[in-house]
């Protein structure tokens, strides 16, 4: 399937990669009011649902779902190809982010299972969650209720996460975004190690957990997605990554003209009404 590509004219002007600054910047200036949106508005954080809608689109791209199949000969349902969806949340709003994703993923005709061991008590958050189990969606090893008697085995919540990566098709990175300072703590530090040792194909969101958001995968200690999806503008860190060839897309369809001459984002034109554009070079650089 063909995409539209940004970069096909010579005379384009080059995407711009953010510092950590720049990305909390815009942010804050989005989110100020002249940029409108509040970070808690009709219940929801916009930009949050918005980023997880064009995250959940350029899934839907990357790694299309196969078609529906007549039941087996038993009569059981037949898996479709790239229907197993393992999204691993962060405690922040990276986590947010993939919440919403999972949600939207789930219309889509996904099967989604939700890795989140830190849930934070931050209204929006909570709702998040609350609405993807509306859906069903399954937790793969919440953390312990407050009132439980019953408690966790120290091991519970990466065991669980092991068997949930073994059985899915591919995994939805959402776990720490630009602001994230290592390092990480159980349970997603053993997590981030089981991800770099997987065949399974992952789909980052806007920096892959762990890359520091302007030096990238210093030392190569951390995985390699098979695909990224910056949100707004990309970062620094992973401009090696992109120009080398990685797979990349571009969601966030929400800055306005004003903010792109600002900050010099030069940020591509998406298709129709996608919310999320293939910015993935036609060259490796």
């Amino acid at each position: 399937m063909s995409s539209f590509n940004p970069f096909a004219s010579k005379s384009a002007p080059t995407l711009k990669y953010l510092t950590a600054k720049e990305a909390q910047d815009i942010d804050a200036e989005l989110m100020g009011d002249d940029g409108a949106f509040s970070i808690d508005q009709a219940r929801t954080a916009l930009l949050m649902e918005l980023a997880g809608l064009s995250v959940a689109q350029a899934c839907s791209s990357i790694l299309p779902l196969g078609p529906k199949l007549p039941l087996d000969e038993n009569g059981i349902k037949q898996k479709r190809v790239n229907e197993r969806v393992l999204v691993c949340c962060g405690p922040g709003n990276q986590g947010g982010d993939g919440l919403v994703a999972a949600r939207h993923l789930h219309h889509f005709g996904y099967a989604v299972s939700v890795f989140y061991p830190k849930e934070q008590n931050k209204d929006l958050l909570v709702r998040l969650k609350k609405q993807c189990e509306n859906l069903e969606l399954p937790f793969i090893a919440p953390p312990p209720a407050a009132h439980s008697s019953f408690p966790m085995a120290p091991d519970a919540q990466i065991n669980a996460f092991r068997r949930a990566l073994k059985t899915t098709d591919w995994v939805l990175d959402c776990v720490f975004g630009f602001s994230f300072k290592g390092p990480a703590r159980p349970p997603y530090d053993k997590a981030l190690v089981d991800l770099k040792n997987t065949d399974k194909p992952i789909v980052s969101v806007d920096i892959p957990s762990g890359w520091d958001v302007e030096q990238g995968n210093v030392d190569g200690e951390y995985f390699t997605p098979a695909a990224l999806i910056s949100l707004t503008a990309p970062k620094k860190g992973v401009e090696a990554f992109a120009r080398s060839g990685g797979m990349h897309w571009l969601g966030g369809r929400f800055i306005p003209p004003e903010m792109d001459a600002k900050f010099g984002l030069n940020l591509p034109e998406y298709p129709g009404s996608a919310q999320a554009v293939d910015i993935t070079k036609s060259e490796k650089l």
